[in-house]
């Protein structure tokens, strides 16, 4: 099994980011899950820190919130983009949330906000298929 160098944890919430945090490690498919607590530190983390596979994005957040790091986030090279699979965590969406979603396509899954073993099995799974024995 290949594990994944990184998995970047975008929440505000130092509970959700532990609670998420454990679980993920606990599947044992990723070298390192690094932790922003809002959107600003998470597009510098991706800048300057390493390039992670999958970013599990929360959408409430002070300072920049999901949306304006979604906004940002699109701002930057293809050759960045392109490697990163991007997942919103959160309760379900609205009418208007489902809408502006669909000018994200880089998003690529919306999941509840506390992650399972099994979601992050099959997330990895999909998109990273040697990530998984």
């Amino acid at each position: 099994m290949d594990k994944l160098k990184k998995i970047l944890l975008v929440d505000d919430s130092k509970a959700t980011n532990f609670f998420n945090k454990t679980i993920i490690l606990k599947t044992n498919c990723v070298e390192e899950v690094v932790l922003a607590t809002n959107g600003e530190n998470a597009l510098q983390s991706i800048q300057t820190v390493a390039i992670p596979e999958i970013i599990f994005l929360d959408l409430n957040m002070p300072i920049m919130n999901g949306w304006e790091f979604l906004e940002q986030y699109d701002k930057l090279s293809d050759s960045c983009k392109n490697t990163i699979i991007v997942v919103l965590l959160g309760a379900k969406l609205n009418e208007e949330q489902e809408r502006e979603l669909k000018s994200f396509p880089q998003v690529m899954e919306f999941r509840d906000k506390m992650l399972t073993k099994e979601i992050v099995l099959e997330i990895v799974s999909k998109y990273f298929k040697n990530a998984i024995n």
